[in-house]
């Protein structure tokens, strides 16, 4: 098996059959806090990191929702002035990150510190608009690996859904303006500082958005976990967060009031976020980054979807870790051959196949996307099984069109 290269600098592979890992680094947030009603003591948590002016990135759903009031109001009950960023676009391009950076300099403070609040397109936006926003760096010049170098603003997250992971990674991923698809910005430097996740602000999340969510949290924990470049942290937390997101996810999909599995989903989206920032995502990103973009379909759903066939195509190299995972999902029936199938149930019972046979992507568009997915090595190197440009149609093919 020759040498492949890590998504991340300083990993790297052996070549034994059980691809050992012969070196890896680990990056993580400095500051992790979970709790209800944590989201409100931002103000405290500012003052803790010596900083008092911050510029907040959100979108209009959460302001709509009225989570961002939730975080101002006791901001402004303790006298921080602050200004907000709420244009922030689903599956943004990076003409985000400009328009947050011209109202962040008309609203003319100083500012010392870049809040999320939002899920993964709000995040990432965030990620880059602490990059840039005080040189002054054209964020499209940032795409690719390693490429960012420096953040000279400090970054807070605060998460609103159970699922992307992006306030654990060094990852921002955008759609490009020119040709649709979805392009990563990935660097160590992008990691947040600190990350506050307050399971309440989940609680009111719709039934498709807390599906799609929650299984590209468990997604992300799989892939983790069997990726080629996993290190021995990054599949001690894709475990864990199995742990918490198998019981957790259906009960969460059939009863959005119930708490303990809103707790938990975060907690495992979290752990999943940070098993695959120490790691990397698989094939199964690598396919529905093009399909997603190209069609604008909600990333979730289309991970959510494609996982069952891809793990199908994985299972000859790496049974025994499907295995693994199924046990730590708390599943009964741990036979790796039946994985796919238990996925592409679950998934259908929470409504995911539904949402993506939704869209009719013609079978003329299947070679093209398979390109595009087979020419992302970052994401196809790690992955256990070489998943070439016909095998990428083939399970486009029976992902999209298969009956049931």
């Amino acid at each position: 098996m020759p040498t492949r290269p890590a998504p991340l600098a300083g990993m790297t592979f052996d070549s034994t059959p059980l691809t050992v890992l012969t070196s890896f680094e680990n990056h993580l947030p400095r500051r992790i806090r979970f709790g209800r009603g944590l989201s409100g003591e931002l103000a405290a948590e500012l003052r803790r990191m010596e900083k008092s002016r911050p510029f907040i990135v959100t979108d209009r759903g959460v302001k709509a929702a009225g989570l961002l009031a939730r975080v101002t109001g006791p901001l402004a009950a303790a006298g921080i002035t602050f200004a907000v960023y709420d244009e922030t676009e689903p599956e943004p391009h990076f003409a985000c990150v400009t328009a947050a950076n011209g109202v962040a300099r008309a609203a003319g403070g100083d500012w010392d510190v870049v809040v999320a609040l939002g899920g993964g397109s709000v995040m990432d936006t965030a990620k880059l608009v602490a990059a840039t926003l005080r040189d002054g760096r054209d964020a499209v010049a940032l795409a690719g690996i390693g490429k960012v170098g420096r953040r000279s603003l400090p970054l807070v997250c605060v998460p609103t859904t159970a699922g992307t992971g992006s306030e654990a990674t060094p990852v921002a991923i955008f759609t490009d303006a020119t040709s649709g698809g979805k392009v990563g910005v990935v660097d160590p430097c992008l990691v947040p500082d600190t990350v506050l996740l307050d399971p309440a602000l989940t609680d009111g999340l719709p039934p498709l958005p807390t599906a799609a969510a929650g299984m590209d949290a468990l997604v992300h924990a799989l892939e983790a976990y069997i990726a080629k470049c996993a290190t021995p942290l990054s599949r001690g937390l894709a475990l864990e967060a199995a742990g918490r997101i198998g019981p957790a996810l259906p009960a969460v999909c059939a009863n959005g009031g119930d708490q303990a599995a809103r707790d938990a989903m975060l907690i495992g989206a979290n752990l999943a976020g940070l098993a695959f920032a120490n790691s990397s995502c698989c094939g199964v990103h690598a396919l529905a980054l093009p399909l997603g973009g190209q069609f604008h379909i909600a990333h979730g759903v289309v991970t959510g979807g494609l996982v069952a066939e891809t793990m199908r195509h994985n299972l000859p190299s790496c049974a025994a870790d499907l295995q693994t995972f199924a046990a730590a999902l708390g599943w009964s029936d741990t036979t790796p051959a039946h994985l796919p199938d238990q996925l592409a149930a679950l998934a259908t019972k929470i409504g995911l196949m539904k949402a993506l046979r939704s869209v009719t992507v013609p079978d003329s568009a299947l070679a093209g996307l398979a390109r595009s997915a087979v020419a992302n090595r970052r994401l196809m190197d790690p992955n256990p099984r070489p998943i070439t440009e016909s095998d990428a149609v083939e399970i486009y093919r029976r992902t999209l069109h298969a009956h049931g």
